[in-house]
C-alpha cells in the first residue's frame, strides 16, 4: 500500500526503501506490459477501435475505484494532467495501429530506444544524475534489445513489416517519451488514483475523437475478444501504468526508462509462447544480456542513499 510522505518547508527525503519499492513497482509493470501486444493482437480489432474500448473499460474501473476510495479528481487535477492524458491516448492508439503493420518485436525494439531520448533530457532539464553506470547499462540494454530483434528468426507467427509499421512505431516512441517526461513533472502535485483517473478520462476522450475523425466501426470486438480487452485494460493498463505512476516520484525518469527495457524481452517471450513466434539461441543470449544489465541497474539504484524532491505523493 502506498504511504503518504509529509510535505514540509524543506525538500522531503526519499528513503532507500522507497526507492527500492519504486524499482520493484517499475519491474512489475514491465512484466505486465510484456503481454500488451499479445493481448492487443488477440482481440482482432483495429488499433483505434481497440484503444477506444481499452480506454473506456479502464476509465469505468478507475471511476469505481475513485468512488470507493473517495478520491475524485478535481478540476485542478484534470487541468494539470490534460496534456499527459492527450499524449497517453495518442500513444495507446499509435502503438496498436503499429501492430497492424509490423510485428510485436519491431514495435517494442523501436520503443526500447527511449533512453536515448530521455537520458540527455533528464540531465539537462530535470537535474537528474546520468552516472557512468546508467550510461553503460543503457548502452548494453539497448544494444542487447536491438541484437535480439535483428537475429530473431522469421516466420512462425511473424508479421511482414512495412514502411508504415516503422513510422507508426517511431510515432509511438515519441508520444511515450513525451508522456513519461510530462507525467514526471506533474506527479508531485496529483495523487496516484486521481492522476490515473484524470489521465484516463482525457485519453478516452482523445481516442473517441479519433474514432469520430476516422469513422471507425466500433463493433469489431466480439466473443472472446471482449475478455482480451478487459484483461488488457485492467492488467497492462490500470495495474501496469498505476505501478509506474506510483513509482515516478520515487525513481528517476532516466532509471524508469532503462528498467522498462525488459519489456521487449518479455514481449518476445510472450509472443513465442502465445503466438508461436520462434526464438533463436543467439536471440535468447542477447535477451539474457539485457536482463543482466537491468539487474545490475536495479540493484545499484535500490541501494542508493536518500534523495531529495520537493514533494512525494501516495
Amino acid at each position: 500500500m502506498a504511504r503518504s510522505i509529509a510535505v514540509i518547508d524543506q525538500p522531503t527525503p526519499i528513503s532507500r526503501e522507497a526507492r527500492r519499492l519504486g524499482v520493484v513497482a517499475v519491474l512489475m509493470a514491465t512484466v505486465l506490459w510484456s503481454f500488451g501486444g499479445v493481448l492487443g493482437k488477440s482481440t482482432g480489432a483495429s488499433g483505434i477501435v481497440l484503444s477506444f474500448w481499452r480506454m473506456w473499460v479502464a476509465l469505468a474501473v478507475l471511476l469505481a475505484i475513485s468512488a470507493i476510495l473517495r478520491r475524485w479528481p478535481s478540476w485542478a487535477d484534470v487541468r494539470a494532467t490534460a496534456s499527459a492524458g492527450v499524449l497517453f491516448g495518442l500513444n495507446i492508439c499509435v502503438f496498436f495501429v503499429a501492430l497492424q503493420h509490423t510485428s510485436i518485436a519491431v514495435v517494442v525494439i523501436i520503443g526500447a530506444l527511449s533512453p536515448v531520448l530521455v537520458l540527455p533530457y533528464a540531465r539537462a532539464f530535470m537535474g537528474e544524475r546520468v552516472t557512468m553506470l546508467k550510461a553503460v547499462c543503457a548502452t548494453v540494454a539497448v544494444t542487447g534489445v536491438v541484437v535480439a530483434v535483428i537475429v530473431a528468426p522469421s516466420g512462425g507467427g511473424g508479421s511482414t513489416t512495412t514502411l508504415a509499421g516503422y513510422l507508426w512505431s517511431v510515432a509511438s516512441l515519441l508520444f511515450w517519451v513525451a508522456y513519461m517526461l510530462v507525467t514526471k513533472r506533474v506527479r508531485d502535485r496529483v495523487e496516484t488514483v486521481r492522476f490515473l483517473t484524470s489521465v484516463s478520462g482525457v485519453a478516452a476522450l482523445t481516442v473517441s475523437l479519433l474514432v469520430v475523425i476516422t469513422g471507425s466501426e466500433l463493433g469489431q470486438v466480439s466473443g472472446t475478444g471482449w475478455w482480451w480487452v478487459v484483461i488488457l485494460a485492467i492488467g497492462p493498463g490500470i495495474t501496469g501504468h498505476g505501478l509506474v505512476t506510483w513509482a515516478q516520484p520515487r525513481v528517476d525518469a532516466s532509471v524508469t526508462t532503462l528498467l522498462i527495457q525488459a519489456e521487449p524481452v518479455g514481449a518476445t517471450l510472450a509472443a513465442w509462447v502465445f503466438l508461436s513466434e520462434r526464438v533463436s539461441g543467439l536471440q535468447a543470449l542477447a535477451m539474457a544480456v539485457v536482463i543482466a544489465a537491468l539487474c545490475v541497474l536495479a540493484y545499484r539504484e535500490s541501494r542508493e542513499g536518500p534523495i531529495l524532491i520537493d514533494e512525494a505523493v501516495s
